[in-house]
């Protein structure tokens, strides 16, 4: 008979999280990460700060799976009743931990500040846990062991809960897994799920070497692969195999791979080659520097970003002829261009990159409707500019401009290269 697989559970703790204030993303990280350890998470719980509730949800899931995982609740304050209801579940009386106290104070310390009482509450600890020594802030993990059963309670900070999953939960529960699970995510832009995979073909085609979904979202797909195996390297071979496969396809709209960005992939481009980049922006407001200074390093080669959102701007700043403002309007492949050169020249960088749009609601006209952007790119090689057409409210309609000029520079530096 097959063996059943070590399976696991989370249950996320607090008010803001069910009332939808605060997005659990603790769930969705843990998930992934005990999945590559071959631990299906059967079920994601949450219950808001209430101590029959996480009592009977810790009950119901010990019921059905060998691990819960809980976030949240640890801290200092009075909605902060995890901890509490842990000793009571598991009839253990809390303790003073005086290396969990050290810390507290050492963090403090650092700060130039003194703990205040309600800190030093976090080194009391329920005597039947063990202590998870966490080093990204003031409360402990606590892992509590029971009829062969585990329950782990970590901070809801996400990333105090990362720290801990890594450092203490990945090392016990390595070894309790089965068909380890390992993903590989390919991001798209510019082109619509439908397009897109109109032009990849069948997913059958794919499915000798992994599970295949379909992610898409405001600035783009993702397309995630899956496979499982013995071992990393078996893994490796069939994301790589499917990878490939994709990449005859698409290659021209795959702007990232797993953790990797848009902005430090243009980085890494800029750095290696050791070019410079100007950007002004009008309807995005310094949205494309803010992503592009995101990168550690980015001082290397960004020189700077104007954000010209007024007509006088785009003239005193960039040199735009006010006749072509006028004539052309402000929203224009004219004065994107006149924009992209300008910024070049003013910086003495290597690219120009500008971007003028309507991001609404108001604003459009039946000839130039919200939504409508221009964006240029100019380097040695001459300027070229495109025409967008967005249709969500102001912001996202902020969020896809950046992220269209940034994919127009990505797109004109391949064909510099």
């Amino acid at each position: 008979m097959k063996p059943t697989p070590y399976s696991a559970e989370i249950l996320t703790v607090g008010n803001e999280i069910i009332t939808g204030l605060v997005a659990d993303t603790n769930s969705s990280v843990i998930t992934r990460r005990l999945e590559t350890l071959g631990i299906p998470v059967m079920r994601h719980v949450s219950v808001g700060d209430d101590a029959e509730e996480i009592t009977n949800a810790l009950k119901q899931a010990l019921e059905r799976v060998d691990c819960v995982i809980l976030t949240g609740g640890l801290g200092p304050t009075h909605d902060d009743i995890t901890k509490h209801v842990l000793a009571r579940f598991f009839d253990s009386k809390l303790v003073p931990d005086d290396s969990v106290k050290r810390r507290i104070e050492s963090i403090f310390k650092s700060r130039g500040m003194s703990a205040p009482q309600n800190a030093h509450t976090q080194a009391e600890v329920p005597e039947k846990a063990t202590v998870l020594d966490n080093a990204k802030g003031t409360a402990p993990g606590l892992l509590f062991e029971q009829d062969g059963k585990r329950v782990y309670a970590l901070p809801g900070v996400p990333l105090e809960a990362e720290h801990l999953l890594e450092t203490h939960l990945v090392p016990h529960l390595e070894n309790l897994g089965t068909g380890k699970v390992w993903h590989r995510i390919l991001k798209t832009t510019g082109v619509p799920e439908s397009l897109l995979w109109q032009e990849i073909g069948p997913v059958s085609q794919f499915e000798d070497f992994v599970k295949v979904a379909s992610l898409p979202s405001l600035l783009g797909v993702r397309i995630r692969f899956t496979a499982t195996g013995k071992d990393l390297a078996e893994a490796t071979a069939q994301l790589d195999a499917a990878e490939k496969l994709l990449r005859e396809k698409i290659d021209h709209h795959i702007f990232a791979v797993d953790d990797e960005t848009m902005e430090g992939n243009l980085g890494e481009w800029f750095r290696s080659n050791q070019r410079t980049l100007a950007v002004a922006e009008s309807c995005t407001g310094g949205l494309i520097g803010h992503r592009i200074t995101n990168v550690s390093g980015s001082s290397e080669y960004f020189l700077e970003g104007a954000v010209t959102y007024s007509n006088s701007a785009k003239h005193t700043r960039l040199g735009v002829d006010p006749a072509w403002i006028e004539t052309h309007g402000a929203v224009s492949e004219e004065v994107a261009t006149a924009m992209a050169e300008g910024i070049r020249e003013w910086a003495g960088s290597d690219f120009g990159l500008a971007v003028t749009g309507i991001a609404g609601p108001t604003g459009g006209t039946p000839h130039k409707p919200v939504g409508l952007t221009y964006i240029a790119v100019t380097g040695p090689h001459g300027t070229y500019c495109e025409k967008f057409r967005f249709h969500q409210d102001r912001v996202r309609n902020k969020e896809r401009a950046a992220q269209a000029a940034l994919n127009l520079l990505r797109l004109y530096l391949l064909d510099e290269s």
